[in-house]
């Protein structure tokens, strides 16, 4: 069971939700909240004129999925965001409630299908962190590095796909757009999770 002193300080949310003693109970809990999270974070969302996929908070959420879960959990909450929105929730970019539309995936597809992998990829860093008992930075930096690959490379191909235009038409309104926005959240969560954060068991 989770130690509730613990679980009263978000910043140690992470030894929480990696315990050893944390109940199958307690992890669904983890899942659901972070595939909710996701979903209340992709409605912030900014749209301008230089490309058709909205500015969000989404990536936030994908990325804090895989700072707090274990990588399978952290898996299992993006594919669950991604199911209850394939059933019909408004939990997408501005109250989207579908993925697939006229038997395809939605242009935004490819983005959202990537979204478990880069939580699991994420929370792959910080579990060896949580192993080793201190922040084991090349691990976390690999991480972090990769995690967002398959965002955006899934979400361009399938952006090209779903418009009908060539791979350097998407990249400049899938990706180009997002490279400093995205970055700029990777810098500030990475700085937090390998430099302020602690990973020793803690069992006050």
């Amino acid at each position: 069971m989770v130690n509730p002193t613990l679980l009263s300080n978000p910043m140690r949310w992470h030894l929480a939700l990696r315990g050893q003693n944390i109940t199958l109970n307690e992890r669904a809990v983890g899942i659901v909240f972070f595939a909710g999270l996701t979903a209340l974070c992709a409605q912030v969302t900014v749209l301008t004129s230089m490309t058709p996929v909205p500015f969000t908070l989404q990536t936030f959420a994908v990325l804090a999925t895989g700072v707090y879960l274990r990588r399978n959990d952290a898996f299992v909450s993006g594919t669950l965001y991604l199911m209850v929105g394939a059933l019909g929730a408004p939990v997408f970019s501005s109250g989207g409630d579908m993925l697939f539309e006229g038997g395809a995936l939605i242009a935004s597809g490819g983005y959202l299908i990537a979204f478990p992998f880069a939580s699991a990829i994420v929370a792959e860093g910080l579990d060896r962190s949580y192993k080793a008992g201190i922040a084991d930075i090349p691990a976390q930096l690999i991480c972090w590095t990769f995690a967002m690959l398959p965002v955006y490379a899934f979400g361009t191909l399938w952006l090209a796909e779903a418009y009908g235009v060539d791979m350097a038409q998407a990249y400049a309104w899938g990706t180009e757009p997002f490279l400093l926005w995205d970055f700029g959240k990777i810098i500030v969560m990475c700085i937090i999770t390998a430099k302020v954060w602690g990973y020793a068991p803690h069992h006050d």
